[in-house]
């Protein structure tokens, strides 16, 4: 696949299957991802030239009318005539894209916030790619999510919401508020319930657990195993307010977290960093207040260098 079938799916050229594989392969390629960003950019930008010029070239027959007043009645009928069959134009393709794909993507140090057709809102976090239907159909609802979001469900029984990740792990719920991290880099996966309920399914074993609000169920890839355990769920869903809170977390996470959070890079000069557990809390701080953070309270010591981020044990 290349660029010339993102920008096919971009302007809704794709047939549904196509429009699938195509999301499906960005979704698992970053830098496509963002090279999509950019065509769609650009696809908007050349649109509202179009509209512009469109809008210019009225505004230039108006003026022409207040000399021209028998030519204006024939232009108007055919100005109506292509406004008609431009509105038509416009209905048709709506309805060719109805189930059309929805690809959202965020870069490092971004989040966005979306809300779908049946009022689902969704806060997606850095580094991630939500794809959904313009419109649900069928008996579910259903979407897919590389990276970590919040989701806040609107409740509809006849319809499960059903979240996939991509790594043989679904999320099926009725109406419910919960967080998922899902990025292919992490050795695990989480799913953090907040309210309501939630079943949480690994394919592969077909593993099925439920959980109950202040749940948490971690699929650990390597070892293939989920465990569910309670915890507070603020810890977990606080990064939609610019807050990140650790108890007793591998460093390895907490680098994890900053450099999606803030897009920089870290070089550990040892692996005893990576297993030290940090506990600590960044509420909207930036990147040097966080550094003085670990360098007063853990062993950490930092220096930046190049616009790296350089981490070392004081006294090793």
């Amino acid at each position: 696949m290349n660029n010339k079938d993102i920008l096919k799916l971009i302007k809704g050229q794709l047939s549904p299957e196509e429009e699938k594989l195509v999301v499906d392969w960005l979704l698992n390629n970053p830098k496509k991802r963002k090279q999509y960003e950019i065509l769609k950019a650009k696809e908007v930008a050349l649109s509202l030239r179009k509209t512009n010029k469109t809008a210019s070239t009225k505004t230039k027959l108006n003026r022409f009318s207040k000399y021209a007043a028998i030519l204006l009645i024939a232009l108007a009928s055919t100005i109506v005539t292509w406004q008609v069959l431009f509105n038509n134009t416009h209905l048709d393709d709506a309805n060719i894209n109805d189930a059309s794909l929805v690809l959202v993507t965020t870069q490092k140090a971004e989040t966005k916030v979306i809300t779908l057709e049946d009022s689902t809102r969704i806060v997606l976090n850095s580094n991630s790619a939500l794809s959904y239907p313009k419109h649900f159909k069928g008996n579910t609802r259903e979407v897919a999510i590389k990276g970590e979001a919040f989701f806040d469900v609107t409740k509809n029984k006849e319809k499960p919401f059903i979240v996939t990740t991509n790594e043989g792990l679904k999320i099926k719920v009725l109406g419910t508020s919960f967080n998922v991290k899902s990025y292919p880099e992490d050795r695990k996966m989480e799913t953090t319930l907040v309210s309501g309920k939630v079943k949480v399914i690994e394919e592969r074993r077909n593993t099925v657990v439920e959980l109950s609000p202040s749940q948490k169920a971690t699929y650990i890839k390597k070892e293939d195993k989920m465990i569910v355990e309670q915890v507070n769920t603020v810890n977990f869903t606080s990064w939609k307010e610019g807050r990140l809170i650790y108890n007793e977390t591998p460093m390895r996470e907490v680098i994890k977290d900053l450099e999606r959070m803030y897009d920089l890079k870290f070089d550990v000069a040892s692996d005893k960093i990576l297993d030290y557990k940090y506990k600590g809390e960044f509420d909207n701080l930036n990147i040097n207040q966080i550094l003085e953070l670990f360098e007063i309270s853990s062993p950490i010591t930092y220096k930046i260098q190049n616009n790296i981020i350089r981490l070392d044990i004081e006294n090793k």
